[in-house]
């Protein structure tokens, strides 16, 4: 009998990394990035403003949805490839989408627009819906995390 396996199920994957990177990231003090939310017409927008030569890692998506870039570049990965994005842009995102990007010289507004049929409201509640969350939350509680861990060390030290 012969035997035969690939190596490559020994490679990172790509979502190892980002979270790899993302854990590393969280014991470093965290950027100002202003999330802010709005519902309407059956969407749910979310908006980022994010300052510049920051490093963002995004939660992947559960659904498709649209990306409007309204100011700024961002290196970001689209699948498995990096590309550097100038506004003003749009784009078209699949499911399963997550993200890592490093935000350029200048602020970065970046826009996710998803469908809301249900007119829910609640941001717990659609995050839930639109996101694989991380097990250290979403942007705001993953700030609350990383800022608390960064008091931690300061204070032990």
């Amino acid at each position: 009998m012969k035997v035969t396996f690939d190596l490559d199920f020994l490679k990172p994957t790509l979502q190892r990394k980002i979270d790899v990177l993302q854990d590393e990231l969280l014991k470093m003090p965290q950027a100002d990035i202003v999330t802010t939310h709005v519902f309407k017409d059956g969407q749910y927008i979310r908006t980022m403003i994010v300052p510049p030569n920051t490093v963002i890692v995004g939660a992947a998506h559960k659904s498709p949805y649209k990306v409007r870039l309204e100011k700024g570049t961002i290196s970001v990965n689209l699948g498995d490839e990096l590309h550097t994005l100038t506004a003003p842009l749009e784009l078209d995102a699949p499911a399963g989408t997550r993200r890592v990007g490093w935000v350029g010289n200048e602020e970065l507004v970046w826009v996710d627009i998803y469908d809301n049929p249900s007119g829910c409201t609640d941001i717990d509640e659609i995050e839930e819906i639109l996101y694989v969350i991380p097990e250290c939350g979403m942007l705001d509680k993953r700030l609350a995390l990383a800022n608390n861990n960064a008091r931690l060390v300061l204070t032990e030290n």
